[in-house]
């Protein structure tokens, strides 16, 4: 599994990667090769989930994709190529952010969302003790 992560993450930055089979069978000698179209195949039932809730949520909210004009790129998966893409087709209008190390917004984002839960029971308590 670690290996496979590994050509996840490779396959982010280059066009194909391969893994050596010998790895992991040492009688076998040889290696599977890999690009990143075969693994954009792999995913793509993934990738209409993704779209399929992203249009749910646009269409429950009131707002068309076409009048969103920021879309903040968010945890590990946003350095991928294909959700990039993805994301960008939904929202052509957008401007598309993206920090350097998007797992941190998603544990800052955790943090202060935390931080919010933990003043409204505050609150709760305060108002049920009046």
């Amino acid at each position: 599994m670690l290996e496979c992560q590994v050509i996840k993450h490779n396959l982010t930055v280059r066009d194909h990667d391969r893994l050596d089979v010998d790895d992991f069978i040492s009688r076998i000698d040889g290696s599977i090769n890999i690009t990143r179209k075969q693994f954009e195949g792999m995913a793509e039932k993934l990738l209409n989930l993704i779209k399929n809730a992203i249009t749910d949520v646009t269409n429950k909210s009131g707002y068309n994709t076409t009048q969103i004009d920021k879309v903040l790129q968010v945890g590990g998966g946003s350095r991928m190529p294909m959700i990039k893409n993805l994301l960008k087709d939904i929202f052509p209008n957008a401007e598309h952010l993206c920090e350097e190390h998007p797992d941190e917004v998603v544990a800052i984002g955790a943090a202060h969302y935390a931080s919010y839960l933990k003043s409204e029971t505050i609150k709760e308590n305060r108002c049920s003790v009046m």
